[in-house]
């Protein structure tokens, strides 16, 4: 770590009190995996915590959104708690737990696959009414470069794919819409969701959708095929639905790739994927 990094930490800690520790000598920083924020385990005081520091979003988070939100899920005891949540600059202090944290391959086990759908069923029955923060009905448009041939394209597409849901319907539910593998975990024997930064009122087939594109269902025709059955998406109403916000899904991430790094391959790739899906589609 560098000492920038660790006087960082340092200072944060004391202003919020969690530590009056001022030598950045005794503290220990090991950093973790992230692809926006930086998030820190920090030892100190013979104890150990999660700081994350927001890094610079292609969209605007809604930092009192989002402790609201986790607030919510907190009290129903759909995630962990934290011990600070700065609204103002999106710092949040946690105590630091042993857990274990999910890849892409754990939803090909059926267990893991369905403790995580238990859980994100859950939330969407859970009757909570989140605070409006991130919608991947509207982000995209704000967010795409429109002197980009591809994301222009990407726009398009995604405008097109707005109205045939609104044509089918949108449900109004409680959702994460940020379902990558490393936001379920394991924690004594119980399956968490964590990072609410893009929770909000949405439908839920984005949710689906999303964890679908997230995790790469659609490289095993089987499990895809489980995974919607299992999810009670049988109809071809219901299909066609969940196909076009799987759409949706590749357009959110794959623009806001781009945002970040206007050469990002895993964004153009998004983006081309959700070109190929659409020729199947007659809008």
């Amino acid at each position: 770590m560098t000492m920038l990094e660790i006087s960082k930490a340092v200072e944060l800690f004391l202003k919020y009190g969690i530590s009056k520790v001022n030598d950045p000598n005794k503290y220990q920083l090991t950093p973790l995996n992230g692809i926006t924020n930086t998030s820190l385990i920090v030892e100190v005081d013979s104890k150990k915590f999660v700081l994350r520091i927001p890094g610079d979003n292609p969209d605007v988070i809604n930092r009192e959104s989002e402790k609201y939100n986790t607030a919510l899920v907190q009290e129903i005891g759909m995630t962990l708690p934290y011990i600070i949540f700065d609204a103002e600059n999106g710092i949040k202090i946690s105590e630091y737990f042993e857990m274990y944290t999910y890849k892409d391959s754990d939803f090909r086990n059926s267990d893991l696959r369905n403790n995580a759908f238990i859980e994100l069923m859950k939330l969407h029955n859970s009757g909570l009414e989140f605070k409006h923060n991130f919608s991947p009905m509207e982000v995209f448009k704000n967010i795409a470069d429109e002197s980009n041939m591809l994301e222009k394209e990407a726009k398009e597409i995604g405008e097109k794919v707005i109205l045939k849901i609104n044509e089918i319907g949108v449900n109004k539910a409680p959702c994460h819409q940020d379902l990558f593998p490393g936001n379920f975990i394991i924690f004594k024997d119980k399956t968490y969701l964590i990072d609410w930064e893009y929770s909000s009122m949405g439908d839920n087939y984005f949710d689906y959708a999303d964890l679908f594109w997230q995790n790469s269902f659609d490289h095993d025709t089987g499990l895809r095929e489980q995974s919607l059955e299992e999810l009670g998406i049988s109809t071809n109403e219901e299909i066609e639905k969940f196909e076009y916000f799987e759409i949706l899904s590749m357009i959110t991430w794959g623009l806001w790739a781009l945002k970040r790094s206007p050469n990002d391959n895993d964004g153009k790739m998004a983006l081309n994927k959700a070109k190929e899906q659409i020729k199947n589609k007659k809008l």
